[in-house]
């Protein structure tokens, strides 16, 4: 039940994220609640507490990438759907897969576009200046969608990927 509720929000969020680069929050409320619930079913009330601990513990940690504008906020409430359907260490499987594959996505995008020189250069400057800079890393409104990765179809393969192996054992 859980791999259907999975692929129903991916679905939504994938569509989204690469219509508009973002992800809708009744999507992520769905889910959210589909997750507690499920939990709630298999393993009462401590399952349902624990699905809330994971959603509340990924956003807080994912915090940070979004302050600095690493990530966008829906990304996070995504991941945080998964920690909460499945626990952190699934989520954990999914987050390393997840940025694995982002992170070559990312790299094969910027040498296609001869930019990646330029975007280390920005990255650099950034960690450099980052306590007196008052702008995120990455603004789509200075430095457009050119070399932006929608990370929700990223996250969808990761998430499929990571099933599929766990399944095999």
């Amino acid at each position: 039940m859980k791999e259907f509720i999975m692929l129903n929000v991916f679905i939504c969020t994938v569509t989204s994220d690469l219509q508009n680069y973002k992800i809708r929050n009744p999507v992520i409320t769905a889910g959210w609640i589909a997750g507690i619930c499920l939990n709630f079913i298999s393993s009462g009330l401590t399952g349902a507490l624990n699905s809330v601990f994971c959603i509340v513990s990924t956003i807080i940690i994912g915090l940070p990438l979004f302050i600095i504008g690493g990530t966008g906020a829906g990304d996070i409430k995504l991941l945080s759907v998964i920690g909460g359907a499945y626990g952190l260490v699934f989520l954990g499987k999914v987050t390393l897969l997840l940025l694995l594959i982002a992170g070559t996505v990312s790299l094969v995008k910027l040498v296609r576009k001869k930019a990646l020189v330029l975007r280390v250069k920005a990255f650099i400057c950034y960690l450099l200046h980052w306590n007196t800079v008052n702008s995120k890393y990455y603004d789509t409104g200075r430095d457009g969608y050119e070399f932006t990765v929608c990370l929700a179809p990223v996250m969808a393969v990761a998430y499929f990927i990571t099933l599929l192996m766990q399944e095999r054992r």
